[in-house]
């Protein structure tokens, strides 16, 4: 009775970890790093391993081959894409429990470290991630499990299991070494500090020579993209990077920053108690806490020595000694072997200081599952829409999409017709920016769209919106989620004249219009030929409006009057950008403009010489 209860308690905890791995796991859109994974995982096998060493992919191929082979059974939405993270996530779980179990842990204290991973906000934003961290995490748990078999047991399958465990670690994640440097300091240290033991080392540092040699193929291959990466974070102090390690395990990624270090206290202080503990406690306790000090602290400090010459310091490298960070944590709930009235003032203290973890950590999973602003989404979807939406009504092969950051993400999300580049090309090139536009408008495209991406690295000094106000005129500006959206025209085709003259000299000669069936929630672009004998005096506005069958107005651009000519690049006419409501009835609708002197409120509008209001140029 009593087996069955533990074996129910420990697969409720399982439940509970894959349930809150697969709640809302296609609620936030891809990040940059998932969407990149995906598009580099559709390669063959073969250039997979290409493209890393040519690009100098500072990942492994090991997530890619794994993202790839289960792309190709289950398809490739948001959901199937990570949910082999929810699968490595809930593998850690069980391996944490039997990590514990067999660094001699009881049951129920094993148990609360697979609680605090199962519930942990920080491994699970990763297992929601598709990205490698989840594999990473359960891989070199495994690692570590099989390594303590292995020498424990001196079975050789077990030492196969390790071997196997760690060279697919390393082949998924570069840090895992630290974990295996924190291995071999723990079996050759006590080697040294006990006799008895220097046969196991014999045989330790043997098998380090066969992963050894089966990683080196790919060392020497990929070797240099260690050597040469330049880094994706930043380079802390010592104590700035415990500070951030300590914060992140205990609140998450999704925990404010200016909140992270008041949900870590308790955090580290139930660290603190777990330490002492283990300290005090038997020798066996005492090797546990060897093991479990060198795999939290190994990957800790050498993540953070390894950021000093260049900045990749980054809370998601640290993934691998989260698993130690808990077990110690859970070392606290142990009162065997206490006087009554310490034993008594111990739980109080652990199971207070619990309940502000669990606070901390609940908070910051409701951060996860409800506030876009602590998780990943962007807002991607709706902007692969409003891309539909604006280049609809034109071919497609007279529309382009330009982002002024290579981030693949948008095009996990928009799959539509139109093609896409980058501006500029390269990072920071000006000059190639140019170009790329110049050819763009001598191919008459009649519309580029320009989604504007913070991206201080590739566009600091906005290149983009530099070189298509170049060539193209910049009709309409709207914000669609985070991104500010621009987009440039041209016109196409010749001017359909109209020649009216108006009462002050100023005579509209002809305009285009595109395109010309009117798509709900896109955009119209109107160009108009200004000309005037004379100097105007004030500033003169132009309309332009589309009015339904009842005269109702459904779309207007209002600017200062511009003269054919006057603007130095360009088409040298005056553009002007409708934007047209999603809810579009079929018409009839007329498209007039006209001219008004702002300053004048009684009668402002200036007529035409033959009376009428306003210009008529289409009616459909």
């Amino acid at each position: 009775m009593k087996r069955t209860a533990s074996r129910l308690a420990l697969l409720a905890v399982l439940l509970l970890a894959f349930v809150l791995r697969v709640f809302r796991l296609d609620y936030q859109e891809l990040r940059g790093d998932e969407a990149f994974g995906y598009f580099f995982s559709q390669q063959p096998y073969g250039e997979i391993i290409n493209a890393t060493v040519a690009l100098s992919e500072p990942h492994p191929v090991a997530a890619y081959f794994v993202q790839k082979a289960w792309v190709g059974v289950a398809g490739d939405s948001e959901f199937v894409l990570r949910f082999a993270g929810v699968w490595w996530g809930v593998l850690a779980v069980a391996l944490i429990y039997a990590l514990g179990r067999r660094l001699g842990f009881s049951f129920w204290r094993a148990v609360v470290g697979a609680i605090l991973l199962a519930t942990s906000a920080y491994a699970v934003w990763h297992a929601q991630d598709a990205r490698m961290y989840a594999m990473s995490l359960a891989l070199s748990m495994a690692v570590v499990l099989s390594a303590l078999e292995a020498l424990q047991s001196g079975r050789w399958p077990w030492a196969v299991a390790y071997i196997v465990t760690a060279w697919l670690a390393l082949h998924t994640h570069y840090y895992a070494v630290f974990v295996l440097v924190a291995l071999n300091l723990f079996v050759l240290g006590g080697a040294i500090a006990a006799q008895r033991t220097r046969a196991i080392a014999v045989q330790w540092l043997l098998w380090q020579v066969v992963l050894a040699a089966l990683y080196l193929p790919w060392l020497v291959r990929a070797g240099g993209i260690l050597t040469g990466y330049g880094g994706n974070g930043d380079s802390p102090s010592l104590l700035e990077a415990a500070q951030r390690a300590l914060a992140v395990f205990a609140g998450g990624e999704s925990t404010p920053p200016d909140q992270r270090l008041w949900w870590a206290l308790p955090a580290g202080i139930l660290l603190l108690i777990g330490v002492a503990r283990l300290a005090l406690g038997s020798a066996c306790d005492r090797r546990s806490l060897a093991l479990l000090a060198l795999y939290l602290g190994v990957p800790l400090l050498a993540t953070w020595y390894s950021a000093q010459a260049r900045p990749t310091f980054n809370e998601r490298y640290l993934v691998a000694a989260l698993p130690p960070f808990y077990l110690l944590i859970a070392a606290a709930f142990d009162y065997r072997r206490l006087p009554r009235p310490s034993a008594a003032l111990l739980q109080a203290a652990t199971s207070l200081l619990a309940v502000v973890l669990a606070a901390g950590m609940t908070l910051s999973l409701i951060r996860l599952y409800t506030e876009p602003a602590y998780s990943k989404t962007r807002g991607w979807r709706e902007l692969a829409a409003a891309i539909t939406q604006l280049s609809s009504g034109l071919p497609p092969a007279q529309v382009r999409v330009a982002q002024n950051f290579p981030d693949p993400t948008l095009w996990y999300y928009y799959q539509g017709p139109v093609e896409h580049l980058v501006l500029p090309p390269q990072a920071n090139d000006a000059a190639a920016a140019r170009t790329a536009v110049q050819t763009l408008a001598g191919q008459g495209i009649q519309r580029v769209i320009l989604p504007i991406q913070p991206a201080a690295n590739w566009d600091g000094a906005g290149l983009a919106t530099a070189a298509l106000d170049g060539w193209f005129d910049r009709t309409v500006q709207t914000q669609v989620g985070v991104w500010p959206v621009q987009v440039y025209s041209q016109p196409a085709g010749a001017l359909t004249a109209v020649n009216v003259l108006f009462t002050n000299g100023v005579t509209l000669r002809g305009f285009v219009a595109a395109p010309e069936d009117l798509p709900p929630g896109g955009l119209l672009t109107v160009y108009l030929d200004w000309t005037a004998d004379a100097a105007l005096p004030g500033e003169l506005k132009v309309f332009v409006q589309l009015l339904d069958g009842e005269g109702q107005l459904v779309a207007q651009d209002d600017r200062p009057l511009l003269l054919s000519g006057a603007r130095a690049a360009g088409t040298g006419l005056a553009a002007y950008g409708l934007m047209l409501p999603e809810e579009l009835s079929e018409g009839p609708y007329r498209l007039i403009t006209g001219l008004y002197d702002p300053a004048q409120q009684d009668a402002p509008r200036i007529q035409p010489v033959d009376g009428a209001e306003f210009v008529l140029l289409r009616s459909q």
